[in-house]
Order: C-alpha cells, then sequence, then structure tokens
C-alpha cells in the first residue's frame, strides 16, 4: 500500500455546504435580533420582555454572538475555500460566489463587531469608577 493510496488527496470544499453555513448563521443573528420584538407582540403587558432586550441589545452579549460568527464562517466556509483555493477557481462559480459572500460577511460583521467594542469600551469608559 502506497503513502499516496492511504492519504487521499484534499478534496475542494463544497460550495452548497459552505452556503448552507454561511446561510444558517446569518440566520441565527436575524432571530436573535427578532426576540424582543415576538416576545413582547405575545405579551400584553406593556414592560413584558424587558429582560429578554435587555440581554439580546447587550454589547457584550452582541460582541459574543459576532465573534462565534465569525470563527463559525471562518471555519467552515471561508477557511477551506481558502487553504485549498487561494484563488478564483473554486470549483468554478459557484465556489468563487460563495467565498466572496464568506468574505463580505466577515467584512460587514466584523466591521460591526469592532465598531461595536469601541463604543462599548467608550461607554464603559464614561461610567464614574464605583468601588
Amino acid at each position: 500500500m502506497s503513502a499516496r493510496s492511504a492519504f487521499p488527496p484534499p478534496a475542494w470544499p463544497s460550495a452548497g455546504r459552505s452556503l448552507s453555513v454561511l446561510i444558517a448563521v446569518v440566520a441565527v443573528l436575524w432571530l436573535w435580533l427578532q426576540l424582543p420584538a415576538w416576545y413582547r407582540a405575545g405579551h400584553a403587558a406593556p414592560d413584558s420582555g424587558q429582560w429578554l432586550t435587555a440581554l439580546v441589545y447587550n454589547e457584550w452579549t452582541a460582541l459574543v454572538l459576532i465573534v462565534a460568527a465569525n470563527i463559525l464562517v471562518g471555519s467552515y466556509t471561508t477557511g477551506p475555500m481558502w487553504r485549498l483555493g487561494r484563488c478564483l477557481e473554486l470549483r468554478g462559480m459557484k465556489g468563487a460566489f460563495v467565498f466572496l459572500l464568506g468574505l463580505l460577511f466577515h467584512l460587514l460583521v466584523g466591521g460591526c463587531g469592532v465598531v461595536l467594542a469601541g463604543l462599548a469600551l467608550l461607554g464603559d469608559a464614561d461610567q464614574p469608577a464605583s468601588f
């Protein structure tokens, strides 16, 4: 048994699988933002869902979610295509399109994360120190 048959060459990442991971991550982010409105719509009390709104729109919760989303998309979408392709010939136009969508996701969501982190740090700097 030769070494070539024992270790098959790496397969190209599937554009469909990568796109499904990207769509799932975007759907979870969208669902996270919709939760407070859905909770308030189902309850008659005017102050219902304040705890959920405070949890969803908390800077640190959003930062954790943004970092986790970028790690997932990087691990399962852009990472494999970058390691195996390193060019736009990723199984034709489908792979290249999904690769570019992944890069666009990182730019948009990562950029929002950087802005949010800056605002969170500036917001904490404005608060008086409590001992």
